[in-house]
């Protein structure tokens, strides 16, 4: 009977430890998430600056050649 409590109090420790893991890794990957947006939008931002100065550009460029 002892044998048998002692492999259940073994087994719910390991599904314990490897819970908590999982539980540390999917805190890292909101951390990490939350950096990839923030890169997104900085990505996005400068983006639409070079297009921007694109246009520009080739607005200069056809006013030029008439």
């Amino acid at each position: 009977m002892s044998l048998g409590g002692g492999v259940i109090a073994l087994l719910l420790s390991v599904i314990a430890y490897f819970l908590k893991l999982l539980m540390q890794d999917f805190r890292l990957m909101g951390t990490e998430l939350a950096r990839l947006k923030e890169s997104v939008v900085r990505l996005e931002a400068e983006q639409a600056l070079i297009k921007s100065l694109l246009e520009k550009y080739r607005m200069q460029f056809k006013n030029m050649r008439f």
